[in-house]
This record gives structure tokens, sequence and C-alpha cells, in this order.
């Protein structure tokens, strides 16, 4: 029987444990232990050996990192996609620091880091992978790269999954209030027992607090994320790179289980490649109308969701300060010229004019 020393040990453990109703609790306390020895090693690494080139000032209107083991042809894809010029070469660990571009493309400057390749352990600091990672952290977009000839995807995303990032996913609808007593209650609309989740806010430390799961969980995984409370959710994108040596049939495989074929040498989808990244940012842009004229050059870039007031805190001067109303026409406008408030939620390619008070 494994002790319960590392992670190592604790994992071992849980893959002798079954999975059945009886040992839910188990595997809960379990996989809350792991998550929480991960994160304590993880903690520990941050911060330690030398950072130099990985803080990065993040710049333009959103930053996707490009990530992948060593030599899945990352450098080649930032000279591709940007305006960047890093050293590439057909070896292992040809970048060593994380290396910025900017992607200019409809309008936005997004910015793109090259980060240096991942190696097994990276969550635990091997390779730097503990500050390679806090810089994936900082970013909007992880952009996966995959060599078609060792496509290592599980191994890599354990790794990210390990730093804490979950991508493609929602944070867990799942809130801790302490109280002064009363032990603890749970309200809950999942389907994991309440004695489990009861049993993992005390592996978290809470001896007297609410519980209240307001989704549907019947994962002991995302009911750990929603206890943890400080894990990055992100969307991404698959690539598989140097397409250019593959078949049509293994293009169309890769494409059919969620991967883009691209080719840093050949160009090929670098153009889908690019819109991908746009809209996987969830970038909107606004057409901003003066004096009757719609200034189509330079858009104000926006996230999906954002409103007209978002626009004014994106804009110049003391507009906020001045607004009396604005017109929309476009996809978020019942009719050409509508008058909106603040709190209008614009959409792609609106063209706004403000009625601003004259000074």
């Amino acid at each position: 029987m494994a002790s319960e020393s590392s992670v190592d040990d604790l994992e071992e453990k849980l893959e002798e444990t079954p999975v059945n109703k009886a040992t839910e609790k188990e595997r809960a306390r379990l996989k809350s232990k792991i998550a929480k020895l991960k994160e304590k090693q993880r903690k520990a690494q941050k911060g330690t050996g030398d950072t130099s080139g990985y803080a990065v000032r993040k710049r333009g209107d959103a930053t996707a990192a490009l990530v992948g083991f060593p030599s899945v042809g990352k450098s080649s894809l930032l000279s591709a996609l940007t305006n960047a010029d890093p050293e590439t070469g057909a070896y292992e660990f040809t970048t060593l620091d994380v290396e910025p571009g900017t992607l200019q493309h409809r309008g936005a400057n997004i910015q793109v880091l090259d980060v240096p390749g991942l190696i097994g352990g990276a969550a635990q600091g091997r390779g730097d992978g503990t500050q390679v990672l806090s810089v994936v952290r900082n970013a909007d977009l992880v952009v996966e790269v995959f060599d078609p000839e060792e496509m290592r995807v599980e191994k890599l995303e354990d790794e990210l999954r390990d730093a804490g990032i979950r991508m493609d996913a929602t944070p867990p609808d799942v809130t801790v209030e302490e109280k002064e007593s009363g032990g603890i209650s749970v309200s809950s609309r999942g389907e994991l027992d309440e004695d489990t989740i009861r049993q993992m806010a005390r592996n978290e430390g809470y001896v007297n607090a609410n519980v209240v799961v307001r989704e549907p969980v019947d994962s002991v995984d995302r009911l750990v994320d929603g206890f943890a409370g400080n894990r990055r959710y992100m969307p991404s994108l698959r690539l598989v790179n140097k397409s250019d040596g593959l078949s049509d049939t293994e293009k169309k495989d890769f494409r059919e289980d969620g991967f883009l074929p691209v080719s840093a040498e050949t160009g090929e989808n670098l153009d889908v490649l690019r819109d991908r990244v746009f809209d996987g940012l969830n970038l909107i842009r606004v057409y901003m109308k003066r004096r009757g004229e719609v200034d189509r050059e330079e858009p104000l870039i926006l996230r999906e969701g954002e409103t007209v007031e978002d626009a004014l805190g994106e804009l110049p001067g003391d507009m906020a300060e001045r607004f009396k109303s604005a017109r929309v026409t476009g996809e978020s406008s019942d009719f050409p010229e509508q008058k909106v408030g603040k709190s209008h939620e614009l959409m792609d390619e609106d063209v706004l004019s403000l009625n601003l008070k004259r000074v």
C-alpha cells in the first residue's frame, strides 16, 4: 500500500482506488490532497532561480502565448505571424527567453509570445518551467503547438493543468462563506454526495462554512477547482505545425480531431490561424464616426460583451465625463443610428458616434 508523503505516492494510491459510489469520498480526499500538494510545490518553485527573460510586459490589445515542447517550431511560427525575428534552428531549446512579437490583424495589435519549450515536470519547476508557465498564465489565449511526428498532447496539457491553467472552461459556480459556528452546511445542485463536499471543505481547512454549489457538478476535480479559487481559465487553440510534410488525409484527420494544420515554412493556413487568434481572444472592432465620417482604418478594439462605457474608457481625453448619449449602427442596434446609453453592449463592426457636452 502506498504511503501519502508525496504526489507520486498519492497518485499511486488514487490509481489503486476503484471508481464507484462507495469510494467517492476517499477519491475526493486523495484528489484534494494531490491538488494542494502540487500547488504548494508550484508556489515553492515560483520565484526561485534566474528569472531573467521571463518578465514580459503585456502590450497591445491582447496577448497570445505559443506553448509546446522543444522543437515544435514555435519560433518559426512567431517569425511568420509577427514582426519578431527570433533565432530559429532545427534543434532543441533554441528559445531560451520569452520572445515577443506583434500580430497586426483586423486593426488589432496582438502580442504573441514564444515561450521556451517545456519539459516533463515543468509545473514543478524543471527547466525553469514554473517561470515559463507563469508567463502563460498571464496571457489571454493559449496556443498549443505540436509536432506531427510526436503528438504529446496529454503530456503538455497535464503540465498546463498542474500549473493551474484550465483551458476552454468556465470557473465552477461554487462559493464558500465562512461563519462563526454551526459546522459546514452544503447546498448543492450536483450529483456529488453532500458528505463528500463537506469532507472536501474540511480538507481545505474550513470548520464552519456555508458551501453553495450552483451548477450540476458531477466531478471531484471541478469541485477541487471551485474550492481552490486560484485557477486561470483561458481559451485555447491547438496547432499541428510542419503541415507541409503531411498528406491530405493526415491533415483531414488532424482537423477532425480539433487541430489546425499549419506550416511556418510554406505559410499554409496562417491566414486561418490569424483569424482564429483574433476570434479566440473574443475581440471586436468598433468604428468611430466623427463629423459624419466613419474611421474604418483604426477601429477601437474591445472584448465581446463590452459596452459603450467600456469604449469611453479606451478613448482619449475627457469623453467619459462629457458623454451625453451615443448612436450605434450595426449588429447590436435595432435600426441604424439607434440612440443608446452607456450600458449598451457593442458587437463586432458596430459604428459608434458620440454626443458630447460642450466644454
